[in-house]
C-alpha cells in the first residue's frame, strides 16, 4: 500500500504541473539543461539538451506586466529642420532625423510622413533602424517605409543584425505576421566576419519567416566560406521549439565534430513542422569509431510541456568509458518548470516509457521524476546558490528490478575578480536497494562533491581545474584540467583527467559549433 500511495502522489503532482499556460505570465525564461548541470563539472563541455527537452520553460504565475500597446505609444520626430501641417498631418523632416517610438528608432537624412496614417518614408540617403538600442535589430539600407502603428515596413537593399541572425538582401518586408527577404543571405553572430566572408551562410532566392512557426527558404544554397556544400529546391525549418532565438537555421548543414572517445565525425539535424503544434525531428551523428548515432521522432508542443515519441542512440560516461544505449519507441512527457504560486520555488515533472538496449541488456524501461528547486539565491553581486531535490523511480523490464532514488543537491558559483571564477556543488542520490542493470544510467558516486575554478588567460583562452570527490569514502575520485580556446565559430576543449581511483588517466579533446 505504501508503494501505491507514493506512486499516486507523484502522479498527482505531475497532473498539478500540467495546467494551461493562460494561467502564467507572458514573461518566461527557459531551463536549458534541467538538473543535468549538476552532473557535469564546469570545466567540461556539457551534453546538449535532448530534442524532447528542447523547450522546457520556467513559468512564473501571476499577472503579466502591463505594457501599452505599440499603437498607443507616442511617436517623436526630431530633426535639424521640420515642417508640419496640423490639418493634414503631413510631416517633412530634414537633417539628422530621428523617429522614436518606445524601444524603436529610425535614423535618416530626410523623412516624409503623416502622423494620421503613422507611415514614414526615408529619402536622400541611407537609413538605420534599431530596436533595443541595436541589441535585437540594427539594420541599414537605402530606402525604407515604416508604419509606427503596427511596425509594418518595406525596405530596399538592407543588411545588418536581426536577432538571431545577420541578414543581407533585397526587398525586405514585414506585414505583422510574415517577414520576407528576396535574394537574401543569413549567417549567425559567431560566424559573421565583418572584414571577410562569413564562416558559413545560407543564400536563398526568397526567405520567409513566420515568427513562432517556421522559416521557408526557396532554392537555398549552404556555404562554408566560399565553398558551396549543397543546394535544395526548398528548405523548411521549424522554429516552434525556439528558445529565444536559439533554433539554428544552419543545423541541417553537416558540420565536423570530434572527441577522442568516438573519433572524428559529422553532425546535422532538422525539424519539420507538422500540423499546428507538432514537428518531426531528425538528429544524426556519425563517428569514425562508434558509427552512426541517430535521433528521430515526433514532438508535440503542449500548453504546459512537450510530448514526444521516437528512436535514438544516446551516450553517457561510466567508469571513464563512453557507453551507448538504444532507445526504441520511447514515449516522453516533460512539463515546464512552474513557480509554486508567487514564490521563488519551482517544480517540474517528467515521465517516459520505451524499450532500451545496451549490448545483451535489453527490455522495457519506465520512469517518472518530480523535482523541486528555486530561483538562484544572490549571496552577493557575483555569487549564487541553488538547492534542488526530487524523487525518481525507474522500472527495468530486463530483470524486473525497480530503482527508487530520492536525490538532492546544492550548487554555488561566484566570480572572484574579472578573470577568476569558482564553484562548489554537492549531489546525493539515495539509492534504496539496487542500481540500474544498464551502465548508461548507473550511478557511480551516490554522494559526490565537485569543486574548482577557472582563470581567463586572454580574451579567447581560459583554463580550469575541477575536483570530484567521493564523499562516501572521502577519497578524491578524479581531477580535471581543461584548456578552452574560442575558435570564432567553434569552441575547443582539451581536458586531462587524472583518475585517482584506478590510475586510468586520459586526454580528451572536443570541438563544438557555437550556433548549432
Amino acid at each position: 500500500m505504501r508503494k501505491q500511495r507514493v506512486q499516486w502522489l507523484v502522479a498527482a503532482c505531475l497532473l498539478c504541473l500540467a495546467q494551461p499556460a493562460w494561467a502564467a505570465s507572458d514573461s518566461i525564461t527557459y531551463q536549458d539543461s534541467l538538473d543535468s548541470i549538476s552532473e557535469s563539472y564546469p570545466g567540461e563541455l556539457q551534453q546538449p539538451s535532448t530534442p524532447e527537452r528542447s523547450n522546457i520553460r520556467v513559468v512564473r504565475r501571476g499577472a503579466s506586466p502591463i505594457t501599452a500597446p505599440t499603437e498607443k505609444l507616442p511617436t517623436r520626430v526630431d530633426a535639424d529642420k521640420m515642417t508640419y501641417s496640423g490639418s493634414t498631418g503631413d510631416v517633412n523632416a530634414f537633417g539628422n532625423v530621428v523617429v522614436t517610438q518606445g524601444n524603436r528608432t529610425l535614423l535618416a537624412n530626410r523623412i516624409t510622413g503623416n502622423t494620421k496614417t503613422t507611415e514614414y518614408r526615408t529619402a536622400d540617403g541611407p537609413y538605420r533602424y534599431l530596436e533595443d538600442g541595436g541589441k535585437t535589430k540594427d539594420l541599414t539600407g537605402d530606402v525604407m517605409t515604416y508604419r509606427t502603428s503596427d511596425q509594418h515596413f518595406d525596405a530596399g537593399h538592407t543588411q545588418g543584425w536581426s536577432d538571431p541572425y545577420y541578414v543581407k538582401g533585397q526587398n525586405l518586408s514585414y506585414d505583422g505576421q510574415t517577414g520576407s527577404i528576396e535574394k537574401g543571405m543569413i549567417t549567425s553572430k559567431h560566424a559573421m566576419a565583418f572584414k571577410h566572408t562569413p564562416d558559413y551562410r545560407i543564400e536563398g532566392e526568397d526567405i520567409k519567416i513566420y515568427p513562432g512557426d517556421k522559416v521557408v527558404i526557396q532554392h537555398p544554397s549552404f556555404y562554408i566560406k566560399n565553398f558551396k556544400l549543397f543546394s535544395l529546391k526548398s528548405y523548411t525549418k521549424s522554429i516552434r521549439g525556439d528558445k529565444q532565438g536559439k533554433v539554428s537555421a544552419f543545423s541541417i548543414m553537416p558540420r565536423p565534430i570530434y572527441n577522442s572517445d568516438d573519433g572524428i565525425g559529422l553532425r546535422g539535424n532538422a525539424e519539420i513542422p507538422l500540423g499546428k503544434s507538432g514537428e518531426a525531428y531528425f538528429d544524426y551523428k556519425w563517428y569514425s569509431k562508434s558509427g552512426f548515432k541517430p535521433q528521430i521522432g515526433y514532438r508535440y508542443f503542449l500548453p504546459w510541456g512537450t510530448a514526444s515519441i521516437g528512436y535514438s542512440k544516446v551516450s553517457n560516461e561510466y567508469n571513464d568509458e563512453t557507453v551507448w544505449v538504444e532507445k526504441i519507441g520511447e514515449l516522453r512527457l516533460d512539463t515546464h518548470t512552474y513557480h509554486i504560486g508567487k514564490s521563488p520555488f519551482t517544480a517540474r515533472g517528467e515521465t517516459s516509457i520505451g524499450y532500451w538496449k545496451e549490448g545483451s541488456v535489453k527490455g522495457v524501461h519506465k520512469d517518472y521524476k518530480l523535482e523541486v528547486s528555486h530561483d538562484p539565491i544572490n549571496l552577493w553581486k557575483d555569487g549564487t546558490l541553488r538547492f534542488f531535490g526530487g524523487y525518481q523511480r525507474d522500472y527495468y523490464g530486463y530483470d524486473k528490478s525497480i530503482r527508487s532514488m530520492p536525490y538532492w543537491g546544492a550548487q554555488f558559483r561566484t566570480a572572484v575578480g574579472p578573470r577568476v571564477n569558482a564553484w562548489v556543488s554537492y549531489n546525493q542520490r539515495n539509492i534504496n536497494y539496487n542500481n540500474s542493470p544498464y551502465r548508461f544510467d548507473s550511478t557511480e558516486l551516490p554522494k559526490e562533491l565537485i569543486y574548482g575554478g577557472s582563470f581567463k588567460l586572454t580574451r579567447l583562452d581560459d583554463i580550469s581545474v575541477s575536483v570530484k570527490q567521493n564523499m562516501m569514502s572521502g577519497d578524491v575520485d578524479s581531477i580535471y584540467y581543461t584548456y578552452h580556446r574560442d575558435l570564432h565559430s567553434f569552441d575547443m576543449y582539451l581536458t586531462y583527467k587524472d583518475s585517482h581511483k584506478n590510475n586510468n588517466n586520459q586526454w580528451k579533446i572536443k570541438f563544438v559549433g557555437k550556433d548549432f
